[in-house]
């Protein structure tokens, strides 16, 4: 996070909520098809979203439908949801390399606990990840900091 830029501390909550959506599609999509193009384009989304602060392929998708609807911005904080995407990266590329495998019945867990993680954060405003993000890394940063 850059401290000098506090629009880079925040993310707008219906964005996250829509790219969620754009998730499950595409998760349903590979998992329909067995196909790798998808969770690929998922992985490298996630990557992007999660280390860096550069645009991606369905943030903007999802600003465009903001703009298109007149969604007004929600600002939420930043680094739990970055910490979510970092969580996404983590299962679509083990979707991947479990498509690569062939192991099928693992790609449907896999693949279906991530559109379950999606459906939670499109649908119901209930980020897993940043509940995790609150649990463990907010208080191992505060321990860090005491000492």
């Amino acid at each position: 996070m850059n401290k000098n830029n506090p629009n880079k501390l925040y993310v707008d909550e219906h964005i996250v909520r829509i790219i969620a959506a754009q998730v499950i599609v595409l998760t349903a999509i590979t998992l329909l098809t067995l196909e790798k193009l998808p969770v690929f384009l998922l992985a490298a989304d996630f990557a992007i979203r999660a280390f860096t602060t550069l645009p991606t392929l369905l943030a903007a998708v999802a600003r465009t439908l903001a703009d298109l609807y007149k969604i007004k911005p929600k600002p939420v904080f930043a680094p739990p949801k970055k910490f979510a995407a970092a969580l996404g990266f983590l299962l679509s590329l083990v979707l991947l390399i479990l498509l690569y495998l062939h192991l099928t019945i693992a790609v449907y867990v896999t693949g279906s606990i991530l559109i379950f993680c999606a459906l939670l954060e499109s649908v119901f405003k209930i980020c897993l990840g940043c509940y995790v993000y609150n649990l463990i890394i907010v208080p191992i940063s505060a321990k860090i900091k005491k000492t």
